[in-house]
């Protein structure tokens, strides 16, 4: 991701990188993930027999989200899949996932990276419920799980898989090395570098114009 150092505000943008291309099943298990999302937030009148609607990988909430971690206080985007309310009318948003059927072999791993994955970007977010569509081999729709996001730690904690304070504590670690590092006015690149398990910061150009534009307007 992209770090600029402004009026004493870090601007975070992520790079988009190239995907890597796809096998046949690759494609086919993504399409499978947006068409649960379309299914999950069809009009519930919908006949049974009527099909559903085009598959729309584009439609999404933006939320802009004010939070804080240790010292560190966060203006943050995030999309979020859909909202749903309670009986008295409040809403909430919603994640929706979607995972191959958990069988004996699978559940570790399922618990250990997925569970991780859904649980810090629904958490940072302040999402506080996971839907969870598990498919066959096949495609289909197997069943459905929803999960509430504060939950998921207690449910790995007694496995030992991780621990959701030590992954903030990372977090707030490294936005507080970011913070006492980058130099005012000047642009980097922060990327992690496989295989050695470390985040490197290197000197960077140019600053996006979105963030330049953002600047002029304060």
């Amino acid at each position: 991701m992209g770090v600029h150092k402004r009026n004493g505000v870090v601007y975070l943008d992520v790079h988009k990188l190239p995907e890597r291309p796809q096998s046949d099943l690759d494609r086919r298990r993504c399409y499978v993930g947006y068409c649960f999302e379309s299914l999950a937030t069809e009009d519930p009148r919908r006949a049974d027999g009527e099909g559903i609607h085009h598959v729309d990988a584009n439609v999404e909430f933006c939320s802009v989200i004010k939070t804080k971690l240790g010292a560190q206080r966060i203006l943050m985007g995030a999309e979020m899949d859909c909202c749903d309310s309670t009986n008295d009318g409040k809403r909430f948003y919603v994640e929706l996932k979607t995972s191959c059927e958990l069988n004996y072999h699978t559940e570790e791993r399922f618990e250990r990276e997925k569970l991780l994955k859904f649980w810090i970007q629904s958490f940072l977010a302040g999402v506080p419920y996971i839907v969870i569509g598990f498919r066959d081999d096949a495609g289909r729709l197997v069943r459905t799980e929803r999960l509430r996001t504060k939950d998921i730690t207690q449910r790995v904690k007694m496995k030992n898989y991780w621990q959701g304070g030590v992954c903030l504590a990372f977090a707030d670690e490294v936005l507080s090395w970011l913070y006492g590092t980058v130099k005012e006015g000047e642009d980097y690149i922060l990327k992690f570098a496989p295989p050695f398990n470390r985040l490197e910061l290197l000197q960077a150009q140019s600053c996006p114009d979105v963030i330049a534009s953002h600047l002029e307007l304060l």
